[in-house]
């Protein structure tokens, strides 16, 4: 579990924290929030072949 953590974090910060001014925690709450979602809905992954997500049930809702 702990490779797998360390990862995520790696990937949060070369994708979003090096390209991101992040203003203050709300922000940053923020932020986090938003890749979190993007990462594990929109975002191909090495373990599915590079390989569009599958699309979203219609029970799903994005907290916008």
């Amino acid at each position: 579990m702990n490779a797998i953590m360390e990862r995520w974090v790696q990937t949060c910060r070369h994708e979003l924290l090096d390209r991101t001014l992040v203003w203050n925690e709300r922000h940053l709450r923020h932020a986090l929030h938003r890749f979190g979602l993007h990462d594990n809905t929109d975002r191909p992954h090495q373990a599915t072949d590079q390989t569009a997500p599958p699309t979203r049930s219609p029970t799903h809702r994005s907290p916008n």
